[in-house]
């Protein structure tokens, strides 16, 4: 019975193992944050995602946003969603972005992750930037917050415009999710072998 209840753990272990690896194989989430406290006035948050004509097809979602944000926006090409709800970008435009207005001064953040990238074909860049309220120049960093590059069957390529911008990868729900059940699956084991364990010598006892 145990041989059998053991092995039926070990299985499930190896399923959660290989659902992770799955997840893990599509992409991490980053977090991207930064603290605009040396600026004051208005900004624009920008999220600039294209391609070539040659490129192959990809996708960008952003969530989870917060900082004080105001109340205009602008979306443009393959672009829908706002800050509340989450912005979902694509490349199949010519120009696709997503520019929301900013009042500076405090800690901005938002995570990004990516999908949908195709197998064949040349790369797509989501570029971040924050611009004075005309776009006539650069806020807090000269050039992009930070950039990502994506091309069929790579890793993600990663830059940030400094030290006043952090990065970080956030493990996907599914991954904690598949972590948690297989230690917790591991746990039962090593329980079901001491359990027999201390079956076997009060069973030598009995027989001494």
């Amino acid at each position: 019975m145990f041989n059998l209840k053991n092995l039926f753990t070990r299985a499930l272990l190896a399923l959660m193992l290989v659902t992770g690896a799955g997840a893990a194989f599509a992409g991490p989430t980053y977090r991207v944050s930064f603290d605009t406290a040396p600026l004051e006035g208005q900004g624009l948050l920008d999220f600039t995602f294209l391609g070539l004509g040659s490129s192959a097809t990809a996708s960008a979602r952003l969530s989870n946003f917060y900082g004080d944000f105001g109340p205009g926006s602008m979306l443009e090409g393959d672009a829908s969603g706002d800050v509340a709800l989450g912005v979902l970008l694509g490349n199949s435009g010519a120009f696709n972005a997503f520019t929301q207005e900013v009042n500076l001064g405090g800690r901005f953040g938002f995570d990004v992750s990516f999908g949908d990238v195709g197998a064949f074909g040349d790369g797509t860049t989501l570029g971040v930037a924050l611009y004075t309220p005309d776009f006539g120049s650069y806020l807090l960093v000269e050039g992009n917050l930070a950039s990502f590059e994506l091309l069929p069957e790579t890793a993600v390529g990663v830059s940030v415009g400094g030290e006043v911008v952090r990065l970080a990868e956030v493990p996907e729900p599914a991954t904690l999710a598949s972590l948690a059940l297989g230690l917790a699956l591991m746990g039962s084991t090593l329980r079901a072998r001491r359990e027999q364990a201390d079956s076997r010598k009060q069973k030598g006892k009995s027989g001494a």
